[in-house]
């Protein structure tokens, strides 16, 4: 999963969290490298009561100076936070979850297949 270089490349997030939880979702945002502030990034994350479980940094190969993050949270969840890096005028490059309502199917249809054995 780790590249030449030891770092885990932002393809590799996807398949990470495929691998730890259907719990967890991936945030991308694109910045320039000076507008990048870790401390606000967090706050604006654990405003919407969620917690950032790894991030990782590359530069932007198409565009000189911007920087791509990659956020991992704890939330399967993002459409708040990612309402609320919309308000502090965030560009988001990417949203990666997993949606709620396939959990639900799936435990409905196991009760179903349950209550039909009976």
């Amino acid at each position: 999963m780790k590249t030449e270089n030891g770092e885990l490349g932002t393809e590799n997030w996807k398949t990470l969290t495929s691998h730890l939880s259907p719990l967890t979702s991936i945030i991308q945002l694109e910045m320039g490298a000076y507008d990048y502030s870790l401390s606000e990034i967090a706050r604006i994350v654990e405003e919407n009561d969620a917690k950032i479980l790894g991030l990782t940094v590359d530069d932007n190969p198409e565009d000189p100076g911007r920087i791509v993050v990659t956020l991992l949270l704890n939330q399967p969840e993002c459409a708040a936070i990612v309402k609320s890096f919309e308000r502090y005028n965030y560009n988001i490059v990417g949203v990666f979850s997993s949606p709620d309502e396939n959990l639900d199917l799936l435990d409905r249809y196991s009760l179903l297949m349950r209550y039909m054995n009976i």
